[in-house]
């Protein structure tokens, strides 16, 4: 009887300093987002234990909700955790991982928030993504300002595609968005 109670009370204690341990990353970010309706994300460690890795998860997205909002929820949150050092970032939807990133480039992307341009914040993320193979998930582009722009777009279109839109629709893996 003695050590049921003490296992209870051990398991409940780690239970409690897990739970501590994640509300870490998610209140910051839960109250850097507080003005945002229509996306819901969660922030937490990976295996809920891992140091290194956090989880930026997506759980759900209204229907009136643009790309450029999921960004913006998406920087606000690196805004919030700035201050915090992650060796990777990924970005999942419903608990699965789509994409990482690295964790310096999480970072710098909160340190610069105020004062980036949003347009090249959301132009240059796809290039910085790896697939969950560690893999490139989009190229560098290179060449004149209107092509590299034009790719760059298509990247972040197909990006959020990868991420949760398709899913969200019930897409098939390969349909383009606009059809």
């Amino acid at each position: 009887m003695r050590r049921k109670r003490w296992f209870l009370i051990a398991t409940a204690v780690t239970l409690l300093g897990v739970i501590i341990y994640n509300a870490t990353v998610e209140l910051p970010v839960l109250n850097a987002r507080s003005d945002e309706h229509g996306v819901t994300m969660v922030a937490y460690h990976r295996w809920l234990i891992s140091p290194s890795t956090l989880v930026i998860d997506l759980w759900s997205i209204d229907g009136k909700v643009s790309m450029a909002d999921v960004d913006r929820n998406l920087f606000e949150a690196a805004e919030a955790l700035k201050g915090q050092t992650f060796g990777n970032v990924i970005l999942a939807f419903r608990g699965k991982g789509r994409f990482i990133i690295d964790g310096a480039q999480f970072k710098t992307t909160g340190e610069e928030r105020k004062w980036q341009n949003p347009i090249y914040a959301i132009r240059t993320l796809p290039q910085n993504l790896r697939k969950m193979d560690g893999s490139p998930a989009f190229e560098t582009w290179e060449g004149g300002l209107l092509g590299v722009l034009g790719q760059q777009l298509k990247d972040h279109e197909e990006f959020h595609a990868q991420w949760y839109a398709r899913e969200s629709l019930g897409l098939p893996e390969s349909t383009p968005l606009g059809q």
